[in-house]
């Protein structure tokens, strides 16, 4: 047993750069240890995306990650040849615990063991002093064990002695059993004649498939196993958004009657169950048959995959009515819609937009990407499955530190001036004497103002540079330390910008004030975080892809672009009266495009980093929160020009709050403000255009204004999105 990590037992295939095996027999050593790369990656405490390249050989581990990842190979190596070594240094060795069922077969040092502050198992390693396992994803006792069935036949290995080397214990192949791996077909072999989902109801003999079409299947499943097999036997797919993106898995709704014949719990689980790698049944079923959830976990929305498959394109998603998916996240769907009624709507989504993942949200980021698909290689074969667009993000990137949302591990430490300034406009102000006698006060809601011009905003693809005193370029994206205060203020209309003083501000903001006030007489920059290279309108498809499909489902509720002013009115009056589901649908798609932009700077949702005080950056292209600033900087400057403007022809704002706007008027008619020659408000149903949502007394407002609260907030809280 002294040999299990002597190195000098592994054979030697070719050159050894680090002293470490060649590419091609790293990802062999991993793949016939069944081992995945998020484990090994765990193991190391790097990313899958490292441990990728390392087993392509475009980038060499060095340093002590080096040595972690000598010792790994070398002892899964032993572990093949049946042969013994010593006990790696603590500081080089492994996290043992996420190689899943191999753990007990390799040696773990007892000494020096503290409880994980992340799951309270025990781990000899330290992340900033603290004791923490070295992968995002910490292990569960016992949180390998399969299905009781599987686990029976299968031989328990001898635990092995506190700190003494274990003997290697050959396990029969997990193919071997009641059990078997689930292998998922090619992308090109999947067929989608089914349609994109399936809602799941019990019947008397097994569930019922409900169709988007229509239609209905049998599904004999009692189990996760059972499901899966039947889903990758069933041509379930939606065409893709375009030629280049990747095709979207599969969505499998579950309502009450399917998750009680599943054996699923009613309620969600707690946090701790949720994690990728606890004892949860459901995600014990899925090990079993040689499958995972991503690092999101278990939740109302899961995407499962097969470990050695791509989640990018090879995953499957169960969306779990009774765990609050659907229902209580932005969906705003009916509750008492019949299985089939749901397929439909869903189906309607799909058409309109792609199939559902998550909550709208995540749907419109992924949109996102759809859109603007970056060349993408299978995680496991290496085989090119798209070649991707030109104007996609390709690369995960760093904010700036200005840019950084609160909870990064960039704004940790971060002086409050040292954040972006730009918000959305939050004022009031009571009624000037030439609006006191004025009996009506009117709010306006500016149609998704966030979106509104969006489709011009510059996009890099790439890390901001830090620079001092440079020029400004309206075309360039970024964020620049510049004192806007030069600009004037009107006492009747809300702050052009937010902050006073030098602050940062992004390009959107910048290049608003030089409009104002004339480039020339713009104060220069003093600093700046610039992202060099070529730009381009990023959001633009996604833009006029919501855009289109918010006006086709207008359309069936009866409102066109077409309309007369008093038509359009009426129809907006009655629009609670319409027909539920299409409303539900507008719903969606609001929030869809609202929260797609705001995921763009949302914490990550992973449950090993929820709690972290100070969290890294997500590993995705398309977490670019310096984008989300902008889009409320370009918002903010169109708001506020609307409004001067509109001030030409004698009506100032009383209250701001983002997109809702409120007015003095005399009459309780919105058209009061935009039928005037200079209003730069226009009453319709696209994104920019305004619509009527309250109309209220004027003492109504003045009492508002005695308590210290923004009207125009509280109207905005009452008003029902669409």
């Amino acid at each position: 047993m002294d040999g299990l990590f002597d190195l000098d037992t592994i054979p030697e295939p070719g050159p050894r750069p680090g002293g470490l095996p060649v590419p091609e027999q790293r990802r062999s050593l991993r793949r016939q240890s069944r081992l995945s790369l998020h484990q090994i990656a765990d193991a190391c405490g790097v990313s899958e995306d490292t441990v990728r390249a390392w087993e392509q050989g475009s980038t060499t581990p060095r340093g002590d990650t080096a040595a972690i990842y000598r010792h790994l190979l070398a002892a899964l190596q032993a572990r093949q040849e049946g042969t013994a070594g010593p006990q790696p240094p603590p500081a080089q060795a492994p996290d043992w615990a996420a190689l899943g069922v191999l753990r007990h077969e390799i040696p773990t040092q007892a000494a020096a063991q503290a409880p994980c502050r992340r799951c309270q198992q025990p781990t000899q390693h330290r992340v900033g002093g603290h004791p923490q396992h070295l992968g995002t994803r910490c292990p569960a006792p016992d949180t390998d064990r399969v299905l009781p069935s599987a686990a029976a036949s299968r031989p328990v290995p001898a635990q092995p002695a506190a700190g003494a080397p274990a003997l290697p214990v050959q396990r029969p192949p997990l193919e071997t059993g009641p059990t078997v791996r689930l292998a998922y077909p090619p992308i090109k072999a999947r067929g989608m004649s089914d349609g994109p989902l399936a809602v799941l109801e019990a019947g008397a003999s097994g569930l019922i498939a409900h169709l988007a079409d229509g239609r209905t299947r049998t599904c004999p499943a009692s189990d996760l196993h059972g499901l899966l097999a039947w889903v990758v036997r069933t041509p379930l797919g939606a065409a893709l958004v375009r030629r280049e993106a990747l095709p979207p898995g599969p969505l499998l709704v579950l309502t009450s009657t399917a998750r009680a014949r599943l054996a699923l719990p009613a309620d969600l689980p707690d946090l701790p169950a949720r994690h990728p790698r606890s004892d949860h049944p459901l995600l014990q079923q899925a090990r079993a048959i040689g499958w995972q959830t991503d690092a999101d976990g278990l939740g109302p929305w899961t995407r499962l995959h097969p470990s050695a498959g791509d989640p990018a394109c090879d995953s499957i998603h169960l969306a779990v009515t009774d765990w609050g998916a659907l229902h209580h996240d932005a969906w705003n769907l009916p509750e008492r819609l019949t299985p089939g009624e749901l397929a439909a709507a869903l189906g309607q989504y799909t058409a309109l937009v792609r199939t559902p993942l998550g909550p709208p949200g995540a749907c419109g980021h992924q949109l996102m990407r759809d859109l603007r698909p970056p060349a993408h290689r299978h995680t496991a074969t290496g085989a090119l499955l798209t070649v991707g667009v030109s104007g996609a993000l390709t690369r995960p990137v760093d904010p700036a530190p200005c840019e950084a949302p609160p909870g990064h591990q960039l704004a940790s430490h971060r002086a409050e001036q040292d954040a972006l300034a730009d918000t959305d406009i939050d004022w009031w102000r009571p009624p000037a004497p030439d609006e006191a006698d004025r009996a009506y006060v009117v709010c306006l809601a500016v149609n998704l103002f966030h979106l509104a011009g969006i489709r011009e905003i510059q996009v890099a693809d790439g890390p901001a540079h830090h620079v001092h005193h440079p020029p400004f370029d309206p075309k360039r994206p970024g964020s620049w330390l510049v004192d806007l205060s030069a600009v004037p203020p009107h006492p009747m209309l809300p702050p052009a910008f937010a902050g006073t003083g030098p602050a940062w501000h992004t390009t959107p903001a910048v290049a608003y004030a030089a409009l104002r006030v004339g480039a020339a007489q713009l104060p220069p920059p003093v600093e700046g975080w610039l992202r060099p290279g070529p730009t381009g309108p990023y959001l633009a498809p996604w833009y006029d892809h919501l855009r289109l499909a918010r006006l086709a489902v207008l359309e069936r509720l009866g409102i066109t672009t077409t309309m007369d002013t008093p038509d359009l009115l009426a129809a907006l009056a009655a629009l609670a009266q319409a027909d539920p589901v299409q409303r539900a649908l507008l719903h969606a798609l609001h929030a869809t495009g609202r929260d797609g932009l705001a995921a763009l700077a949302q914490p990550p949702a992973q449950p090993d980093q929820a709690a972290l005080a100070a969290w890294p950056s997500p590993k995705e292209p398309t977490w670019r929160p310096d984008l989300y600033a902008a889009a409320v900087a370009n918002a903010r400057a169109n708001i506020h020009r609307k409004l001067a403007r509109t001030a030409r022809s004698g009506y100032w704002p009383l209250a701001v709050a983002g997109g809702h706007i409120v007015y003095a008027t005399r009459t309780p008619h919105l058209t009061e403000i935009t039928d005037t020659p200079y209003s730069d408000f226009r009453i319709g149903i696209s994104p920019g255009h305004v619509r009527p949502v309250a109309v209220r007394p004027l003492h109504w407002y003045t009492a508002r204004c005695t308590e210290g609260t923004n009207p125009a907030q509280l109207l905005k809280d009452t008003c029902p999105s669409w």
